[in-house]
């Protein structure tokens, strides 16, 4: 398994799949572009209610989001990150429990903050976000307005 990098939402402007999707998220014409940004905006605002739902029933933890198969994604309290960096230990996955650990570190750094933990996940890898709503949407419009221009 290949471990993601701790990264926040700001920073991702700088990573190459980014700007990929991005290019193909957005274009020259000024309509597509607003309905991109909207679509992305709309998406982010849910993953982060999602994401502050289950902090306010469960307490505080991370969202695993699979956006290929968002009804599969799950939140993971602190106590369920504490049990699966026990179960990694067990099965000698010591790629998993370093992951576990460095997010366990960041879930309870950000346990009275206002940004959400999010972890996403795709077929090879897992990458941790710390999603800020406002900063977020600063980035989209940056992406948008960059692609516009090229």
């Amino acid at each position: 398994m290949t471990l993601g990098p701790l990264l926040q939402v700001t920073q991702m402007t700088k990573n190459r799949s980014v700007d990929d999707m991005a290019k193909k998220l957005f274009s020259k014409s000024e309509v597509q572009n607003r309905i991109a940004v909207n679509t992305v905006k709309m998406i982010i605002g849910d993953i982060v209610t999602l994401y502050q739902e289950f902090k306010k029933n469960e307490g505080t933890g991370a969202l695993f989001f699979n956006p290929a198969s968002p009804n599969n994604s799950c939140y993971m309290s602190i106590k369920d990150i504490k049990n699966d960096i026990i179960l990694a230990e067990e099965v000698m996955d010591n790629d998993l429990k370093v992951f576990l650990e460095k997010l366990l570190n960041v879930v309870i750094k950000e346990e009275n903050g206002d940004k959400a933990v999010v972890v996403l996940l795709d077929s090879a890898t897992m990458s941790i976000h710390l999603v800020d709503l406002n900063t977020a949407e600063e980035t989209i419009n940056e992406l948008a307005n960059a692609f516009s221009r090229d």
